[in-house]
């Protein structure tokens, strides 16, 4: 596959072929467009069966490659795993690769967990006792990596306490949607800072909350309307907002409902966190409120299949009165001297003054850029600026004039569509968590072909110009990106080829990006989606891979594992540290998985 653009000649072609693209807003493609017939979308997109899901997830490997079973692959080293000793009060297996031997003293602790869904074997039942679920959730809490008592483990596995299968939070979940909560479709955290929970997009239009087992929030929900066909979300950099795409079957047109999300750790007894709730406002995920502001209407869309919104503002560190890494609840809003710290003090950079929004529909081969500086600057203008602004911000309610407002109550809030753009069969969308020149968002197409946008003023505070939202690269990766995702701690992202079972890691956001590393593993049947881990007190490169039609989940190391806070021990890659990738184990799913969030535990 190219993974560059070599030589004058070729450059100069690509630059014909990017002018055509621009000129009519189009990623080139001669191959034929399935013909759009609205009522079999809508048939394909309300089946969520695991046949259903796997037609929503497209083309796999024996599509593309009909008499190639993958005999071929390299069978990646799986890192041998050892006993390590149940934790008083919990008898659960747990097992570790790296370090040791197990010490008493647990050290500086750390774990990533969060959300995988799936498409379960067995429908819901109900505990008689419990009146909440055993199975047929399709949402599991799962811990991705775990460090403590001097150890590393680098397999996904069982949570040692909190809660595994269902997610513990599930029974809250039903009491608010009954049996018909239906089967997940996405989940989403916001990836430009802390996120301890995440939401869980189901078919039934439930809206649920996620956390950790110690990153716990009061779990609210939120029903959409039945008309609503819930189909993809995202969440900004720092919790402000969820977007959930959805089509209104009443009228057959896409929408994007846009919710403003709180954060009270008063509440959830989150120490990290605000002392009060600031719906919309950057906070760490602890989550008590979801409130439905309003919808954008997606002119000329009516299946809208994907989504990424961002701020422009990832600054993670929060800095504290001492000028330290400090938390949240430092701070009182209710103080003038405080809110000056997050508008021109040492927290300014803290907070999004704009965001976007990009919005893609497979079927009827389109994206859609949305401008969200408006609401970014609402929230930021009344909760950080003068008395007279905070004030409003204590009427707090569901009604359209209680805080936050209702783009009914407040129309100039409503993010605006600047741009769109005709691109054929969108499979997943990526916006860089940064503003400014450097701004990208990246469409994948079925083919393979990665577009990369500019976006002018779209993310930025200036005007959000049409014809500043330009193509300016392409790369070919695999066939039927199913999924792109951040590569923590690093610059670029990774793409998920489900038609070529390989993971592909992009160097970089720029106009000349490049495919550095790309990972095949016999094991790894059906990739469709992956996450790199969270990660504190250790340095370790790992992306867990979620395999479709193998039932699992996999994790993979990429680079050197550093103890960082306990005594700096380093550990390379394979058996003899010298390999580019191993496999640090799997975790078996009751169903076939096709998602995963997850977070630093605290």
């Amino acid at each position: 596959m190219n993974t560059s653009i070599p030589g004058p000649l070729a450059f100069a072609a690509f630059a014909v072929a990017l002018a055509a693209f621009s000129a009519r807003g189009a990623a080139s493609t001669d191959a034929p467009q399935p013909a759009f017939d609205p009522a079999a979308v809508l048939r394909e997109l309300q089946d969520t069966s695991a046949a259903g899901m796997n037609r929503r997830l497209g083309p796999d490997y024996k599509f593309y490659h009909p008499n190639d079973d993958g005999a071929s692959f390299p069978e990646i080293y799986l890192v041998p795993e050892k006993p390590a000793p149940p934790h008083p009060g919990h008898p659960e297996e747990r097992h570790y690769q790296w370090g040791g031997p197990w010490t008493q003293a647990a050290g500086d602790f750390s774990s990533t967990q969060g959300q995988v869904l799936y498409v379960p074997d067995r429908p819901l039942k109900i505990d008689p006792q419990t009146h909440g679920p055993n199975e047929g959730i399709g949402v599991d809490r799962v811990t991705i990596i775990g460090m403590s008592n001097g150890c590393f483990t680098e397999k996904p596995e069982p949570p040692w306490w909190g809660g595994f299968r269902p997610e513990p939070s599930a029974a809250g979940w039903l009491k608010s949607a009954g049996k018909k909560l239906g089967q997940p479709l996405a989940v989403a955290r916001g990836a430009g800072g802390w996120a301890n929970s995440g939401l869980v997009l189901f078919s039934s239009g439930v809206i649920a909350t996620g956390g950790t087992a110690t990153g716990r929030s009061t779990y609210p929900t939120f029903n959409l309307p039945a008309n609503k066909l819930p189909l993809a979300i995202s969440i900004t950099n720092k919790n402000e907002f969820a977007l959930v795409t959805v089509t209104d079957t009443d009228t057959m047109h896409g929408q994007v409902a846009v919710f403003a999300l709180g954060s009270d750790g008063t509440k959830a007894g989150m120490p990290h966190e605000w002392t009060e709730e600031h719906a919309g406002f950057a906070n760490v995920a602890v989550f008590t409120r979801i409130k439905l502001l309003g919808y954008v209407d997606l002119p000329g869309v009516t299946f809208p299949t994907g989504i990424s919104a961002v701020g422009n503002r990832t600054e993670a560190r929060m800095n504290g009165r001492d000028g330290n890494a400090g938390m949240l609840r430092e701070y009182s809003l209710h103080v003038q001297a405080d809110r000056d710290v997050f508008d021109h003090g040492s927290n300014a950079g803290f907070t999004s003054t704009a965001g976007y929004a990009v919005v893609i529909a497979k079927y009827e081969n389109k994206a859609v850029f949305i401008d969200l500086q408006a609401l970014f600057a609402a929230m930021r203008k009344a909760y950080v600026t003068t008395e007279e602004n905070f004030q409003a911000t204590l009427l707090v309610g569901d009604a359209p004039g209680e805080w936050p407002y209702t783009f009914a109550h407040t129309p100039e809030w409503t993010p605006t569509v600047v741009k769109t753009v005709d691109i054929p069969r969108p499979t997943a969308v990526l916006s860089r968590l940064e503003g400014g020149s450097a701004a990208r968002a990246i469409v994948a197409s079925e083919d393979g072909t990665l577009t990369f946008f500019k976006l002018g003023g779209l993310a930025t505070e200036a005007p959000a110009l049409a014809g500043e939202i330009l193509p300016v690269h392409q790369l070919k990766v695999g066939p039927n990106p199913t999924c792109l995702t951040y590569q923590k701690y690093g610059s670029g992202f990774l793409a998920v080829s489900r038609g070529a079972r390989e993971i592909a890691w992009i160097g970089d956001w720029g106009d000349t990006a490049t495919v550095v590393r790309r990972l095949r593993d016999r094991r790894l049947i059906d990739p469709v989606a992956a996450e790199v881990s969270d990660t504190h007190g250790i340095q370790a490169p790992i992306v867990s891979v979620v395999d479709f039609a193998g039932r699992q989940i996999l994790n993979y190391r990429y680079g050197v594992l550093i103890f960082a806070t306990q005594g700096g021990a380093r550990f390379g890659v394979g058996p003899d540290g010298k390999d580019e990738i191993e496999c640090g184990g799997f975790l078996k799913f009751p169903g076939r998985p096709f998602a995963i969030s997850a977070t630093n535990v605290n």
